[in-house]
């Protein structure tokens, strides 16, 4: 019979730990790793219990498939860097140095949406026009 493996919790952040330490690597927390028996075997769900998940089928990349649809922007090069245009359903993140033109794709307004982490509503749309 296998011998029973113990796992440290640490009472503050909840990280698991294989041996007992003083202080918790994660949070830093002094004195806050408890013992506690570690689960058996698999869950229940994987270990036969009759449920059973949805087959899918694996398809080889060898061969040649049919390219996606594609849809042009109207600029070019962007059409370009994209491999032909835009696949629709998908997202594409842009990115590059400041003042490089990131924001023009989205100015044309056809297509998708632009989203911009430092700047603000009021510069976003100064930019944009």
């Amino acid at each position: 019979m296998a011998r029973a493996r113990s796992r440290y919790v640490c009472q503050e952040c909840g990280s698991v730990h294989t041996q007992w330490a003083g202080r918790c690597d994660a949070c830093g927390g002094w004195n806050s790793l408890v013992e506690e028996a570690a689960p058996e075997g698999p869950p229940k769900s994987l270990s036969g219990s009759g449920a059973k998940g949805r087959k899918i089928d694996f398809v080889g990349l060898q061969g040649v498939s049919e390219p996606a649809p594609r849809r042009l922007t109207g600029l070019a090069e962007f059409d370009r860097v994209c491999g032909g245009g835009l696949v629709p359903g998908s997202a594409l993140l842009v990115g590059g140095d400041p003042g490089i033109g990131k924001i023009h794709p989205a100015a044309a307004g056809r297509f998708g949406a632009c989203l911009g982490a430092r700047r603000g509503e009021v510069e976003m749309r100064l930019h944009l026009r």
